[in-house]
């Protein structure tokens, strides 16, 4: 029901809320507690106990409540959800999902513990010599804090042009730092000490007595339908770093199964656009972009034209956020002229895709419902003004949520370990012996999940990366910060528990 309520008014003004049973309940006048008597009663069931027989009763009568609250909700909801057999199947393989999170969520994620203890008791000794290290190239820290006036002045010293907000004072969020690092890549190394600084003082990551991490994973929290579980309890919303901690057990392994260019395949196979279709079957869409629109030749590959295959991949994938030539010029790191020129020429190379966007995006402007291959529906025009860049990525977003969904279903019902879902991935574990079928069974579940949403013939490319014990899970972009992490952690002396000795 909570996912019913959601796609029912996703967007909406009633959809504004936290979609809660209590508040479902106000919404179609159904008799419930209040709020506070909720909240208390919550408080008390997860204290523990031991409970007095009268607060024993009371539990007892609020389970009862929640039960009889859903049971009235169902009954209000379900002529709207049944009015056709495909919308009350939409709603069925939704409830089917919510199965697969409770299983997800209950496998959680193996993590190094040991080393992560370490890391905790260790960290306030090793960040002030991490900063000492890399901060030696900018100059921008006191101490452990990051100065935004000598920021300023290593931007002038490095003439790096820098986005301001409206007060005047320099942008500093992370998002900020991100796009910077991609025009300047020195920033990179900044925006990684940051992040480190921060993610490891906020992550308080929810390990059990087995040392596997179990968190909220938050489905339909979203207004694509994806999942949103909390950056400071999931490891992967942590600072890519951190997910170095990932680690199988003893005879166990854990394979990373992921779409390769989701989106493209998602917008090429959707908007019926056979020219980006082909282009994403080829392996290589931002190579072939740049090979249609003359920045490489026919013969060029990844590594002989590297530079050119970059600045086709921020158009390819800045066009589907509504990006603009000024913020794209910034991302490839080219001239605004040269940006406008690629945007042109992409919306001359895939009309099709053009003409399907813009159509979303005027439905949604105008208040019309958008919906994924399997129903669920956002209706953009309600409420606050849409944002019309949203509008363009919303397909390609709801619908790679749907792909997982089917996917983890699939998967998760035919007894695979289901660590976590990833946006557009999957983290499975199974005995080392058996991590070749595991795979086999779970590229099977993704192709299928993709020809589901997309059509016959239409399957999103998958990449694996295996992971057996001893060896832990490694992102490629937080490699080199874990490394010098953890020679750091390592100068440290230890008692003979392996632990940070004070």
């Amino acid at each position: 029901m909570y996912a019913e309520f959601v796609c029912l008014h996703n967007g909406s003004v009633n959809g504004q809320f936290y979609p809660s049973l209590l508040a479902a309940a106000r919404h179609y006048g159904i008799s419930s507690m209040v709020a506070s008597r909720k909240e208390f009663m919550r408080d008390l069931i997860l204290s523990g106990g031991p409970w007095t027989s009268a607060q024993r009763a009371d539990i007892l009568d609020y389970c009862a409540g929640d039960v009889q609250a859903t049971t009235d909700l169902l009954r209000i909801m379900l002529p709207q959800i049944a009015e056709n057999p495909q919308r009350l199947g939409q709603a069925l393989l939704r409830g089917r999902y919510t199965c697969a999170v409770s299983r997800m969520e209950r496998n959680g994620v193996p993590i190094d513990v040991v080393f992560y203890r370490r890391l905790q008791k260790g960290w306030n000794e090793i960040k002030l010599k991490l900063i000492a290290e890399i901060d030696r190239d900018f100059g921008v820290f006191n101490g452990a804090t990051f100065v935004a006036d000598r920021f300023a002045d290593f931007l002038q010293r490095a003439q790096i042009p820098w986005p301001r907000l409206p007060s005047g004072r320099l942008a500093l969020d992370d998002g900020t730092f991100k796009k910077q690092a991609k025009a300047h890549p020195m920033i990179a190394r900044l925006r990684e000490l940051r992040q480190a600084l921060a993610k490891l003082h906020q992550a308080d990551f929810p390990i059990g007595s087995d040392g596997r991490m179990r968190t909220s994973l938050h489905p339909f929290a979203s207004k694509t339908g994806r999942n949103q579980p909390s950056n400071s309890t999931f490891i992967f919303g942590s600072a890519r770093w951190l997910r170095s901690l990932i680690k199988p057990a003893p005879g166990r392994a854990l394979a990373y199964v992921d779409w390769s260019a989701q989106e493209i395949a998602i917008a090429a196979a959707l908007s019926g656009d056979h020219v980006m279709w082909e282009d994403y079957i080829s392996g290589d869409p931002y190579l072939a972009f740049a090979k249609k629109v003359g920045l490489a030749p026919a013969d060029a590959t990844c590594y002989t034209h590297k530079s050119e295959r970059q600045r086709a991949k921020a158009i390819v994938l800045g066009v589907g956020y509504g990006m603009s030539a000024e913020s794209i010029a910034l991302q490839a790191g080219v001239h605004f002229e040269e940006a406008r020129t690629l945007l042109r020429q992409h919306r001359e190379t895939y009309k099709a895709f053009w003409q399907w966007v813009t159509n979303n995006q005027n439905a949604g402007l105008l208040g019309l419902p958008l919906q994924t291959t399997f129903g669920w529906t956002w209706r953009a025009g309600h409420g606050a003004e849409p944002n019309p860049r949203s509008l363009l990525n919303w397909p390609m977003q709801s619908n790679g949520a749907e792909m997982l969904r089917l996917a983890c279903c699939e998967l998760t019902e035919n007894d695979i370990q289901v660590c976590a879902p990833v946006h557009d991935a999957l983290l499975a574990e199974a005995d080392i012996a058996e991590i070749d079928d595991v795979v086999k069974r779970t590229l099977s579940a993704m192709d299928h999940a993709s020809e589901l949403v997309l059509g016959k013939g239409r399957v999103v490319r998958t990449n694996v990366d295996v992971v057996c014990f001893p060896d832990r899970y490694v992102e490629e972009a937080g490699n080199d910060l874990w490394h010098r992490i953890t020679m750091l952690l390592n100068e440290l002396p230890m008692n003979d528990d392996g632990v940070v000795s004070k």
